[in-house]
């Protein structure tokens, strides 16, 4: 019996190696989100979004107005947690024809000093890096667009990436959720932060209320800012507390802005989850990008823009969208 037992330890090590006994491997990856019931487009939707809308000439130019630092598995499981990713930061100029300079995004504070190398809560892209004369101000310049030309600052999340430059428009009205000016998990988020309130004159804020709006195709709510079917705003809470995306409507097809309502490709096409310490809702976030999966399908002429990822461009290339070099 005692001979036996050497020889039996052997054969129990030999079945770890194998994989029997799982010693070393890896832990189970975490459980998927549990999601209620998509919202099924109505079979019209992907006409209608063109046929409701009533101005035509609506045009849109991407900025890359600097960059972040981080690590890829934080964007997507898809991505190594050894790879280190410059995400682009970007704001959206919509050129109304009657309701003039329009910014999705008003990029990073002009004074990034109180920022450094920290990582802020809030934004899973700091530490940021602005290049000389990339920042929001002289982008619109270069492009023959003032400070002063801009009527409309939609802001996506209350984060520096999104909120910065606020106040650097003076005839602007500021669009924000309500949400995502109350929300006590966003202020909670906020405590390592620049105040956001800072950049935004409290003024010219003009809060949009989800709460009560209609749905729109895929999404929970939308709401038509402009009340002229060119730019519905949709509620796109659970990446950001109180996040919103843009829906554009123009003459060769839809773009939907997602602002921090998907991160990259991934998240939308591939059902990849981004770190969970990175969304205020991992379960909101993957139904926000399962419905922005559903409008692609039901509005075949969509382009999506995530937050940080421009390959979509390249992918459905179209003549009334520009990424601006």
């Amino acid at each position: 019996m005692r001979r036996l037992l050497p020889a039996l330890a052997l054969t129990l090590a030999g079945c770890a190696e194998i994989g029997l006994v799982p010693n070393g491997l890896p832990p189970p990856p975490p459980p998927r989100p549990v999601l209620r019931a998509a919202r099924p487009a109505s079979a019209t939707f992907g006409s209608m979004v063109i046929a409701r809308r009533r101005v035509d000439g609506v045009r849109v130019e991407i900025f890359v107005v600097g960059e972040g630092k981080v690590r890829g598995n934080l964007l997507s499981e898809l991505k190594s947690p050894d790879s280190r990713l410059t995400p682009p930061l970007t704001a959206v100029l919509i050129r109304h024809p009657k309701e003039g300079a329009v910014l999705f995004g008003a990029g990073l504070p002009e004074d990034l000093g109180g920022m450094g190398a920290r990582r802020l809560k809030g934004s899973a892209l700091s530490p940021f890096k602005v290049g000389a004369g990339r920042d929001i101000v002289s982008r619109l310049a270069s492009r023959g667009v003032k400070p002063e030309d801009v009527t409309t600052v939609i802001l996506p999340d209350l984060a520096p990436e999104w909120a910065g430059r606020a106040g650097a428009f003076p005839n602007a009205t500021i669009i924000l959720s309500s949400q995502a000016w109350t929300n006590p998990k966003r202020r909670a988020l906020e405590r390592d932060m620049p105040d956001p309130r800072a950049f935004i004159p409290e003024e010219r804020l003009k809060l949009q209320d989800f709460s009560q709006a209609a749905p729109y195709g895929t999404f929970d709510h939308g709401i038509d800012l402009f009340k002229d079917g060119t730019v519905i705003l949709i509620d796109l809470d659970g990446g950001a507390a109180g996040g919103l995306g843009a829906w554009v409507n123009q003459d060769s097809g839809s773009l939907l802005l997602t602002g921090p309502g998907a991160f990259v490709y991934d998240n939308i096409f591939d059902d990849a989850l981004p770190d969970k310490k990175f969304v205020v809702d991992i379960s909101s976030f993957m139904w926000n990008a399962r419905a922005m999966k559903l409008a692609s399908e039901a509005a075949p002429r969509l382009v999506i823009l995530p937050a940080y990822d421009l390959s979509t461009l390249k992918l459905s290339p179209r003549p009334d969208i520009s990424l601006v070099p």
